[in-house]
This record gives C-alpha cells, sequence and structure tokens, in this order.
C-alpha cells in the first residue's frame, strides 16, 4: 500500500468518526419517535469508520490475480447500505400497523432490503473472481439487482411516500435523489477501477471511494438527521401552542 492511498483511506477513517459525532450531537434533538433516525445514520458512520481503520492498518485485503480487492469495504456495504434504505424509506412509509396494510409495507421493505443484499454480495463475488466472464456476469447480477432496488424505490415506495401529508413527499424526494446521484457512481467506478477494467489506479480509486463514501453516509445522514429535528421542532412548538412557544 502506498502512503498515498493510506493518506485516504485514513481520511475516509477520521471523516466517518466525526460525522457519527456530529449526526449524534444534532439528533439530540429529535422526538422519541423519530430517534432511529440519528441511531441509524450514526452506526451508519461508525460501522463505515470500521471499515476505514481496518483497510488503512492492511486489514480485510486480499490478493486476486494481482488485483487488491477491500473486502472490508463490501462488508461495510452490507450493513450500512441496509441501514441507508431503511432510514429513506421510514420518511416516505407511514408507521406500520397490524393488517393487510402492515405485511404490504413489510413485504417492500423486505423487496428493497433484500435486492441490497443481493447487490453487495454479488458485487463482492465479482471482484474475487479471477475469471474475466465470471467476473463481469457477477457485476452484471449485481447492477440488476441495483436496477430493482431504484424501481422499487421510485415505484410503490415514492408513490406511498407522495401520498403522505405535511413535508414527507418533498423530504423523500431530496432524499431519494441524493442518494440515487451518489449510488450510481458506485458501479461505474467499481467498472473503471482496479476490480473492473483497471482504467483508472488504485490510489485514485481510492480517493474516488472515500469522497462518494463519505458524501452518502455523512452527507446523507446530516442532511436526514438536520430535516428529521427541523420538523421535530416545529411539531414540538405547535403543540405547545403560540404563548408557550414564545416563553419558551
Amino acid at each position: 500500500m502506498t502512503d498515498g492511498q493510506e493518506t485516504w483511506l485514513w481520511i475516509g477513517f477520521a471523516g466517518m468518526v466525526l460525522g457519527a459525532i456530529a449526526i449524534g450531537t444534532i439528533g439530540r434533538g429529535a422526538r422519541g419517535e423519530d430517534k432511529h433516525h440519528p441511531v441509524a445514520s450514526l452506526f451508519v458512520c461508525l460501522i463505515a469508520a470500521t471499515s476505514y481503520f481496518a483497510m488503512a492498518n492492511g486489514q480485510g485485503i486480499v490478493d486476486v490475480d494481482g488485483r487488491s480487492v477491500y473486502v472490508a469495504r463490501y462488508v461495510d456495504w452490507l450493513f450500512t447500505t441496509p441501514l441507508l434504505l431503511l432510514g429513506l424509506m421510514m420518511i416516505g412509509l407511514p408507521a406500520l400497523s397490524r393488517g393487510d396494510d402492515s405485511r404490504s409495507r413489510t413485504s417492500l421493505l423486505a423487496g428493497v432490503i433484500g435486492a441490497d443484499v443481493l447487490m453487495i454480495a454479488t458485487g463482492l463475488f465479482a471482484a474475487l473472481s479471477a475469471d474475466d466472464v465470471v467476473r463481469y456476469t457477477w457485476y452484471a447480477i449485481s447492477c440488476g439487482a441495483f436496477l430493482a432496488v431504484i424501481g422499487l424505490l421510485y415505484g410503490p415506495v415514492r408513490d406511498i411516500a407522495r401520498s403522505q401529508a405535511g413535508s414527507t413527499p418533498g423530504l423523500f424526494g431530496t432524499l431519494l435523489s441524493v442518494l440515487t446521484v451518489l449510488w450510481f457512481i458506485y458501479p461505474v467506478l467499481w467498472l473503471l477501477g482496479t476490480e473492473g477494467t483497471g482504467t483508472i489506479g488504485l490510489t485514485a480509486e481510492i480517493a474516488v471511494f472515500a469522497v462518494i463514501d463519505l458524501s452518502a453516509k455523512v452527507g446523507f445522514g446530516l442532511l436526514l438527521v438536520t430535516r428529521v429535528v427541523g420538523i421535530s421542532r416545529r411539531v414540538e412548538s405547535r403543540d405547545r401552542g403560540p404563548v408557550e412557544a414564545a416563553t419558551a
């Protein structure tokens, strides 16, 4: 590992730790019923921080046919991407209750998370494959699972979010757009990087992954938690009434 590669991995670690601290601090202002948002976002950053710490110390890296495969990165994604998706869907979907509606929402959650886990697992299989045909077959399957996630989010999940009252549709739309733009970079970077065609070098690949990871985890988490806390404060102010809010 070169000094430049190690530096970017330590930047990723430090950024995730600072992001976790910021999210935890801001999230203290969320209502009890919204506490799951800062908790999930906090653990996204902490899990990613452990991954970057391991990689910066040369752990979780295996050699496949002369290529360095950062397995720790996939372990990170296997846990953090479902948490990110849950945070997004908990904005758009109403609270679950018993009955057919609950089963329908649960099926939708399972479909999105299941496709996401399949996307990460097959991406790892692709990275670990020495044979080009096998590698790109796994890559194609991973991309298909990614498109399934996007299709569900822009289809039934967004339809439900748009039917909600208040600021939910706008917040969900903003978060979905941010996550979509960032997530589309990953398969492109994989294809151009050392695990794919090798168009860009390992140092550049690690640097871009670090920047995108920080944006997709810390940036997305801060946006989500800040907006949720803002909504919580407006609701609490409304519930206290104009006189009590003015004297609080």
